[in-house]
């Protein structure tokens, strides 16, 4: 008689198992999808923390002469930051020559003369507003003064492991900043 009741729990120990298993991987994928994510965030807000120190150390090159090279030494330092095409990055400096990286390939454009003018810009990386050149120190609308600056923004795409269907979705993760290296 003692060996009935041990086989009945034993096997309601079975089927509670298999109804509550699936839940908790969901709730580990969760976990694990929203650690990535974190991780991912933080790697590309340091690929962008360290080309916005490169850029304060290379202040000197935010002028017609060096704003490409510039540009194009900050879009890399933040798309290989951690791997070759890592992330992809677009640096506009002071409103003029600009380099974009997206997949490993980049591209330059922009007018480099305007790096020689100082300027208010206003807005979030991704979407500045550089407004017309100023006469240098003189103030902004913002109550900042008008100076050299460098935008950086970053991306990089992140794909849950359940895509669109999990606690976190897939998405593009964004972080910039704007420098004022005079």
């Amino acid at each position: 008689m003692t060996s009935r009741p041990k086989r009945r729990q034993s096997g309601s120990a079975a089927v509670e198992m298999a109804l509550v298993t699936p839940v908790l991987l969901i709730l580990l994928a969760g976990i694990i999808d929203f650690s990535r994510a974190f991780y991912e965030e933080v790697a590309l807000s340091a690929a962008v923390a360290a080309a916005a120190e490169y850029a304060l150390l290379n202040a000197s090159n935010v002028s017609s002469a060096g704003a490409a090279t510039l540009a194009a030494t900050l879009s890399g330092i933040v798309a290989n930051s951690n791997g070759s095409a890592w992330a992809g990055a677009t640096v506009v400096v002071n409103d003029g020559a600009t380099s974009a990286v997206n997949g490993g390939s980049s591209a330059s454009s922009g007018t480099a003369a305007n790096a020689d003018s100082c300027w208010c810009p206003s807005g979030s990386p991704g979407s500045v507003t550089w407004g017309e050149a100023a006469a240098c120190g003189t103030n902004c609308e913002e109550g900042t003064l008008a100076g050299k600056f460098v935008a950086i923004d970053g991306t990089r795409a992140f794909t849950a492991i359940f895509g669109d269907y999990g606690l976190i979705g897939s998405r593009t993760l964004h972080q910039g900043t704007i420098v004022q290296t005079q």
